[in-house]
């Protein structure tokens, strides 16, 4: 099976704040038809494809109420500059039904147990 590295990539949001990483994108819309939703053996291929393991921040999390009701009041996240956990990189900003995310990955690591 191939394995296709999944590297950062230049981000540049768009007005409303949203981004996608564009190998992401070529693959969701090849391999899974641009649907809105995967289920997890489709997620679980989509990390072994491109040897990531993956972490989503939830805005609502991450801001105060009162900034979070305004951004999803105004369809904007702009203003939301979520920090990438240690090794880290951001593939996937947009919207949800009911909050905004962000989707990190990191190439994926060997670990050796003693």
């Amino acid at each position: 099976m191939e394995i296709k590295q999944l590297e950062p990539a230049e981000i540049i949001r768009s007005e409303m704040g949203t981004w996608t990483h564009s190998e992401y994108a070529k693959y969701l819309a090849e391999k899974c038809n641009d649907a809105e939703w995967i289920d997890q053996k489709d997620w679980d291929e989509l990390k072994r494809y491109f040897n990531i393991d993956t972490v989503t921040f939830w805005m609502e999390g991450h801001v105060n109420t009162d900034d979070w009701e305004t951004m999803m009041d105004a369809g904007d996240i702009s203003k939301w500059n979520p920090i990438a956990p240690n090794g880290f990189f951001l593939i996937d900003i947009h919207f949800s039904e009911d909050d905004a995310y962000a989707l990190f990955a990191r190439n994926k690591r060997e670990v050796e147990v003693a």
